[in-house]
């Protein structure tokens, strides 16, 4: 089928939501409502609306703004809470790398990965060595930053002798024959890299025969690799629409299969839910994590997540939490 663009104009939207029912604000003029559904976007807007549309005539667009803003209000928190599992995440896999081999350039093997692996050019572009005025700026600074510190410092030509490397054993580049990288070890290289790199070469990267994947799996409590890696995509996702500002409310989330503590709740909580999200992000965190029953858990996330709203505002979106599925 053939898509058809029709354009949507902010106040013809409003009117047209006048129109099926829904109040009209009592805290703004319609120059106001303009200017603040233009800052959220009419697509990101609709979403919200979504959740109103069977009783739309009980709610006024002031009410559907709160729910956008206390929506941003949990992304902000759930966007922590990705952050320290990304920190977790990269230090297991140093220390679990340097353990199995005393290679700081083991990641650029393509004998330690599972498959055909490319290295994305976005992880390694910040290590290219550009003709700049570095001896000024070298001047210029008291403390350079560890990267500058560390292109100033050491060369990867001397590193390849060292370590045995050659252009025939390391890893393709994505879209860098031309460019001069001076790669960098591979604690510099982990802390640098984005959650999605991380990710893929986790689930890819061996070292000796030695799954990476597995290893890092059983130290967040899981004991099946293929598990791990779908808690890890779910990271992503979440992460992903966290740091782009995109709707968490009224959503659905990747589907996970639940493990330990997180199988109980599956009776009456659809994986799919905002508030499974969290409770495979808490068991990531720490899976001896301490909450016998749904509505414990439940008031887990309104204190820690949702904080101080309107009491009318939080039970909308908490009794939302509650429905088991939607369709």
């Amino acid at each position: 089928m053939e898509y058809t663009y029709k354009r949507l104009d902010i106040r013809c939207y409003l009117q047209s939501l006048y129109d099926d029912g829904l109040n009209r604000s009592t805290k703004y003029t319609d120059d106001e409502l303009f200017l603040i559904i233009q800052d959220i976007g009419i697509f990101r807007f609709k979403g919200y609306v979504k959740a109103f549309r069977n009783n739309i005539s009980n709610y006024s667009i002031d009410f559907i703004i709160d729910i956008h803003n206390l929506d941003r209000e949990i992304s902000s928190k759930l966007f922590k809470m990705t952050s320290q599992i990304e920190i977790k995440l990269k230090s297991i896999l140093i220390e679990t790398v340097y353990n199995l081999t005393d290679n700081p350039f083991c990641y650029l093997l393509k004998s330690n990965y599972k498959n055909d692996f490319t290295m994305p050019f976005d992880s390694i572009q910040d290590w290219e060595m550009k003709p700049t005025n570095a001896e000024q700026k070298k001047k210029s600074e008291v403390y350079l930053h560890y990267r500058d510190y560390y292109l100033n410092t050491y060369s990867f030509i001397s590193n390849k002798v060292k370590y045995t490397l050659d252009d025939k054993s390391i890893v393709k580049i994505s879209n860098s024959s031309s460019l001069d990288i001076n790669f960098p070890p591979f604690h510099y290289f982990i802390e640098n890299i984005t959650l999605g790199v991380l990710i893929n070469i986790i689930s890819q990267l061996t070292i000796d025969t030695n799954d990476i994947l597995k290893i890092i799996g059983k130290q967040f409590g899981f004991y099946n690799s293929s598990v791990f890696l779908n808690y890890l995509l779910r990271l992503k996702e979440v992460r992903n629409r966290c740091a782009h500002n995109g709707r968490l409310f009224n959503r659905n989330y990747r589907g996970i299969k639940a493990i330990g503590i997180h199988q109980t709740f599956r009776k009456v909580i659809y994986e799919h839910k905002l508030i499974d999200v969290y409770l495979s992000f808490l068991y990531m965190i720490n899976d001896n994590i301490n909450i016998k029953n749904v509505n414990e858990l439940m008031t887990k996330f309104e204190d820690e997540i949702i904080g101080q709203y309107d009491s009318s505002l939080k039970s909308f979106v908490m009794d939302f939490l509650r429905i088991k599925k939607t369709r």
